[in-house]
């Protein structure tokens, strides 16, 4: 019987590379599903943003159950030490912006606030965490789930006083909660694209962030190819 993958992107155009490797080397496919080397591959675009992806997720999971799923994607690097183009597995989420504004504009979250326990599951220390490593050796980050991208200098101010991780992005936490919850065995992947700083595009690296996001996924593939319980590993295996 064959195993069932799911890659998880906001859009086309992120994986699109990985695309244009399955309908090369993939023995079938039809219509988002292919079929490589005794792996099933099937491709579901989340749209962007947590409703979005929360609707996508469930509606999925309907019909469909994967032994293992990679959410795939380009972020922007609120650490600014993270190179533009490099790629991360993100090991915890966290949902910026969500809770009550203070006096002073700070956004306190639901655990500090009391509203919930950080340690209830799926929740450890307040973080939704991914308790997988890939198959394929790559650095760690932590991520920030918002409901917009920052641009604004004392917007992005503000935020480096209240929680936050440290690759942006608008989907993340979504796909780590549904995961845990549905006990489904995850991965998520994300290249730097632009550094999270007064937003000026004439900065950004998209393009070089899409292909390096996609050498690692290809890459991945490839080393699980004959083996795919490799593919989603336990940290603590």
């Amino acid at each position: 019987m064959n195993r069932k993958i799911t890659i998880v992107s906001a859009t086309e155009k992120e994986i699109e590379p990985l695309l244009n490797y399955l309908k090369i080397h993939a023995e079938q496919h039809s219509f988002q599903t292919y079929q490589l080397h005794g792996l099933l591959i099937d491709i579901l675009y989340s749209g962007i943003g947590i409703l979005q992806t929360t609707y996508s997720l469930m509606d999925y999971l309907s019909h469909r159950h994967p032994d293992g799923w990679i959410q795939a994607g380009i972020g922007g690097a609120f650490d600014l030490s993270l190179p533009i183009g490099d790629v991360y597995q993100i090991k915890t989420e966290i949902i910026s912006g969500s809770g009550a504004e203070d006096k002073d504009g700070i956004i306190m979250d639901p655990f500090t606030l009391g509203w919930s326990n950080p340690d209830s599951f799926p929740f450890t220390e307040g973080l939704l965490a991914c308790p997988y490593e890939p198959s394929a050796i790559m650095p760690i980050a932590s991520g920030m789930t918002t409901f917009y991208a920052h641009g604004h200098g004392s917007h992005i101010e503000q935020l480096k006083n209240q929680p936050h991780g440290q690759i942006e992005n608008m989907e993340g936490a979504a796909f780590f909660y549904i995961s845990l919850l549905k006990k489904i065995p995850f991965l998520s992947i994300r290249s730097i694209s632009n550094l999270v700083e007064t937003r000026d595009t004439t900065k950004w690296k998209t393009g070089l962030a899409i292909a390096r996001l996609n050498d690692v996924l290809i890459d991945v593939f490839q080393a699980a190819a004959f083996n795919v319980d490799r593919l989603f590993r336990h940290a603590t295996s």
